[in-house]
């Protein structure tokens, strides 16, 4: 058997290839035989004695490894967009809140029940998806929050 058919038919059966699909295939031995017209008994004996059949399965470890953690890598970075998105979403509501607050003497009982409750709920939203990231411009924004939070507290003790 010609080196350059061997090397082909290990290549094949150790790393497969992807189909038009994006797929990765797995050919048999006796799928390769018959692809190359190559006789059986060498292409085995060859197979046995350089390990192709560990070499396979050493190649899936690995790349079921590299997938899993690519894919750990995605899900991630969809966490902190979701975590950074409610971060701002709450940080938003409760600029808001105190923006009413603080422009409106006359707001209604109803009205100051309703901000209250619009504010305690992004506040549970927030604190139960309290962002795990602790770079400086979150450590910033949550300390922002907070000092909102601690005027809107200040300004329903004095509205009574």
């Amino acid at each position: 058997m010609k080196q350059e058919i061997k090397e082909s038919i290990r290549n094949g059966y150790v790393h497969g290839y992807l189909n038009e699909a994006g797929q990765r295939i797995m050919p048999t031995i006796d799928d390769l035989i018959k692809k190359y017209n190559v006789p059986a008994s060498s292409t085995y004996r060859v197979s046995s004695k350089e390990g192709w059949k560990k070499q396979k399965k050493e190649f899936l470890n690995k790349l079921r490894q590299e997938l899993d953690e690519t894919k750990n890598l995605e899900l991630q970075d969809q966490l902190y967009k979701c975590e950074k998105f409610i971060s701002e979403i709450t940080y938003s509501l409760f600029s808001k809140t105190l923006e009413i607050l603080n422009s409106n003497d006359s707001l209604s009982p109803n009205g100051l029940a309703s901000l209250s409750n619009a504010t305690l709920t992004a506040q549970r939203i927030f604190i139960a998806n309290k962002p795990a990231i602790t770079q400086t411009e979150d450590n910033e924004a949550f300390e922002t929050v907070m000092g909102i939070l601690d005027e809107i507290e200040t300004l329903k003790r004095s509205s009574g």
